[in-house]
C-alpha cells in the first residue's frame, strides 16, 4: 500500500510542478477558455477507453504491476515535453499522452489496492493513496512557486519535472510485489456485469459530481481575472493540495464508520456551495479565494476515499480491474464534459453562469445518491 502511495507521490510531484502554470502558460499561447477546457478535459476523455482495458485485462492475465510500471514510464517520458510546444494545440496533445499513461494504470493500481487490504480498511487505504497523491501535488506545486521566484523559466520549470518522474518509476520497479494468485483463478468469477448493474446508480452520481469535481483550473483562471500574479498560482494550488493531503485518510477511514454514503453526501454539498461562491467573487473579495480554495479541497477529500471504497465493497476480488476500470472509465468522461462545458459557458457568458450551471450538477448528484444508491460500508 505504502509502495503506491509513494509512487503516487513522486509521480503528483512532477505532475504539479507544471499543471497549476498552465492557465497563464496556455493564456501565453494565445488560447482561450475553451482551449482549457479541451486541455484539461479531452486528456480524460481519451484514457477513459484505456482505463476500461487496462483493468479487464489486468484481471484477465492476473497481473497488475506491469500495467501500472507502463502508466506512469509513459507520463514520466511525456510530461516534460512541455518544455517544448509552441501552440495551444500541442499543449493538449502532450496533456493528453501524459494522461495515456494515468489510463493505464489507474484501474490496476486501485484493484492491486482493493487485492491486499482487508475489506474494513479500504476507506482508510485509499485514503492514505490520495493523501500521498496530494502531498505530491503540494509539493511540487511549492517546488515551482520557489523556482518562479528565483527566475527560473516555465520551460526549465517542466523540464525538471522529469526528475521526480524518473524517482518514481525507481520506487515503483523496486518497492511494489505483487501477491501471489492462482495459475488460473475459477472461471465462476464472471466478467463483473452483475456488479456494475448493481453499481449503475452510484455510476450516475459518479458522472454528474465528476463533471464538477474537474473544473480545478478555472479557479486558477478565475484568480488572475481578480488580479492575482502568475506566481501566485502554484502557491494556491499547493494550498488546495495541503487540504486535500491532510484529509484524504481520515476521511476516507470515516467512510468505513458511518458508510460511503452519507461521507459522499456530504462532499457533494461542499462542492455546491464553492462553485456558487466562485461565481459571485470580485475584485473586491479576491482575498476569499484562499478559504475557497480550503473548502474545495473538503470535496476531494469526502469523495475520493469514499468512492473507490464503495466500488471495491461491491466488486469480487477476480472482477475488480475490470470495474474500477469502468468506474475510471465513467468519471473520465465526466472530467472531459465538465471542464468542455465549462470553458465554453465561460466565453459565451462569464464566469458567474458557467459556475453556477455547473454548481447545479452537483445538487443532482446529492439527489440522485439520497435516492437511489444504497448504504454500503467497508464491514
Amino acid at each position: 500500500m505504502f509502495a503506491l502511495g509513494w509512487v503516487s507521490l513522486c509521480t503528483d510531484l512532477a505532475s504539479e510542478m507544471i499543471v497549476p502554470l498552465l492557465p497563464v502558460f496556455l493564456a501565453g499561447l494565445g488560447g482561450t477558455g475553451r482551449d482549457l477546457g479541451l486541455l484539461q478535459g479531452a486528456s480524460d476523455l481519451v484514457v477513459s477507453l484505456l482505463k476500461a482495458a487496462s483493468g479487464w485485462l489486468s484481471d484477465r492475465q492476473q497481473k497488475r504491476k506491469p500495467w501500472i510500471l507502463f502508466g506512469y514510464g509513459i507520463s514520466a517520458v511525456l510530461r516534460p515535453l512541455f518544455a517544448l510546444v509552441g501552440t495551444p494545440w500541442q499543449a493538449v496533445a502532450v496533456r493528453v499522452g501524459d494522461r495515456v499513461g494515468k489510463g493505464l494504470r489507474s484501474a490496476p493500481r486501485d484493484a492491486l489496492l482493493a487485492d491486499v487490504v482487508a475489506a474494513e480498511d479500504r476507506g482508510a487505504a485509499y485514503g492514505v493513496q490520495r493523501s500521498m497523491d496530494h502531498a505530491g501535488a503540494l509539493g511540487g506545486s511549492l517546488i515551482a512557486f520557489a523556482l518562479l521566484l528565483c527566475g527560473v523559466g516555465e520551460r526549465t520549470i517542466f523540464a525538471l519535472a522529469a526528475i521526480p518522474g524518473a524517482l518514481a518509476l525507481a520506487v515503483l520497479w523496486f518497492g511494489l510485489r505483487e501477491p501471489e494468485r492462482p495459475a488460473a483463478p475459477p472461471r465462476r468469477s464472471g466478467s463483473g456485469i452483475g456488479e456494475l448493474r448493481a453499481l449503475r446508480p452510484f455510476l450516475v452520481v459518479v458522472v454528474l459530481s465528476g463533471a464538477t469535481a474537474s473544473v480545478d483550473l478555472f479557479l486558477l483562471k478565475r484568480a488572475l481575472e481578480l488580479g492575482y500574479e502568475a506566481p501566485y498560482l502554484p502557491l494556491m494550488w499547493a494550498w488546495l493540495h495541503l487540504i486535500r493531503a491532510g484529509l484524504a485518510a481520515p476521511l476516507g477511514a470515516l467512510s468505513d464508520r458511518v458508510g460511503r454514503r452519507r461521507v459522499i453526501a456530504c462532499g457533494l454539498g461542499v462542492q455546491f456551495a464553492v462553485l456558487i461562491a466562485f461565481g459571485l467573487l470580485t475584485p473586491e473579495s479576491a482575498w476569499a479565494v484562499w478559504p475557497l480554495l480550503a473548502v474545495h479541497g473538503l470535496h476531494a477529500g469526502f469523495t475520493e476515499g469514499a468512492e473507490r471504497g464503495y466500488v471495491a465493497d461491491l466488486t469480487g476480488a477476480g472482477r475488480r480491474g475490470t470495474v474500477f476500470g469502468v468506474y475510471h472509465a465513467v468519471h473520465g468522461v465526466a472530467a472531459f464534459a465538465g471542464p468542455v462545458a465549462m470553458g465554453m459557458l465561460w466565453d459565451a457568458s462569464g464566469p458567474l453562469v458557467a459556475f453556477h450551471v455547473i454548481a447545479g450538477l452537483s445538487v443532482l448528484a446529492l439527489l440522485m445518491l439520497l435516492w437511489a444508491v444504497p448504504s454500503s460500508r467497508g464491514r
